[in-house]
């Protein structure tokens, strides 16, 4: 009768092994060697790290930490499908601007799917708006261009994912350099432009009937959705890169910080639309995912 119970304390047993033996691994590693490959092994392991601006030189710069971050991407085997804005509050990580980082095919969920906390090391909450563009978008750009090269826009919900162990002496070029947290985004139905003013969007997050998260388009340093973009295209542009058609971005957390936890997520939009997903603790064990670590 206890047949069924031993295979089940094996099937959980992998996993442990796996979380325990890749915490010791990341204890083990020589963190005065703070290369590109090491930490995006660890981000591609779900383990958390070491902050890297005590291991690089004191004049380590937002511009050098661009550079790490133009290297780590280069990992990534999927596409670039966007961008992201983060700090957007003018605040935070001792910031004196705003920051952007990529996003790429295989951080992207459906909606109405699922979430799973094993994929993450520090998993947050953000509410955004994703603008889709129809064309590629070159500095210097007038508002009223860059509006036209918007195809859609779309409710959104970025999950980051914060892998600093130590978030005490937490630096903007840290979060920089590691591409700004991402993770998992999520995007709802798209809509025209001309049938949204996004500037009077308002969204609130509920989980177990209780609102967890909640902002409005206009919480950023700009008190404009269309300003941010503009910061976007001129930042990009600085380091010799556009937004290209078919890309999206995200223009940055609307509400204060929040992180998740299991359970049924709705976000809701107004008429701009909604986001649902749950979020469960782990995928199904597939034994697959062993062979690859024999």
């Amino acid at each position: 009768m206890f047949a069924g119970h031993k295979k089940n304390h094996l099937k959980f047993a992998v996993p442990v092994f796996l979380v325990i033996s890749l915490t010791a691994w990341s204890s083990a590693i020589a963190w005065d060697e703070c290369t590109v490959d090491l930490y995006f092994d660890l981000y591609k392991a779900v383990v958390g790290v070491r902050l890297l601006t005590p291991c690089e030189p004191p004049d380590f710069s937002p511009d050098d930490a661009y550079d790490f971050q133009e290297s780590f991407v280069t990992r990534f085997e999927d596409p670039l499908v966007g961008y992201k804005l983060a700090l957007t509050w003018g605040k935070g990580f001792n910031a004196t601007e705003p920051i952007y980082g990529r996003l790429f095919s295989s951080m992207l969920r459906e909606n109405k799917g699922s979430i799973y906390l094993s994929d993450f090391v520090k998993p947050m909450l953000e509410l955004e708006i994703a603008y889709i563009f129809g064309d590629d978008v070159s500095y210097p750009v007038t508002l009223a261009d860059l509006q036209a090269a918007v195809d859609k826009v779309a409710p959104a919900v970025e999950l980051p994912d914060v892998l600093f162990k130590d978030l005490a002496d937490r630096d903007w070029k840290d979060l920089i350099a590691l591409d700004v947290a991402p993770r998992r985004v999520i995007i709802g139905k798209v809509m025209d432009p001309d049938e949204v003013d996004v500037n009077t969007i308002a969204v609130a997050a509920v989980h177990k009937g209780q609102i967890v998260a909640e902002g409005v388009a206009t919480n950023n340093m700009w008190g404009d959705q269309w300003d941010a973009l503009l910061f976007l295209v001129k930042n990009l542009d600085s380091r010799g890169y556009q937004i290209k058609a078919g890309d999206f971005v995200i223009t940055g957390a609307m509400n204060s910080l929040a992180f998740i936890e299991r359970g049924n997520y709705r976000v809701d939009y107004g008429d701009f639309g909604t986001i649902k997903f749950k979020v469960k603790s782990r995928k199904r064990w597939n034994p697959a995912f062993f062979q690859r670590w024999r």
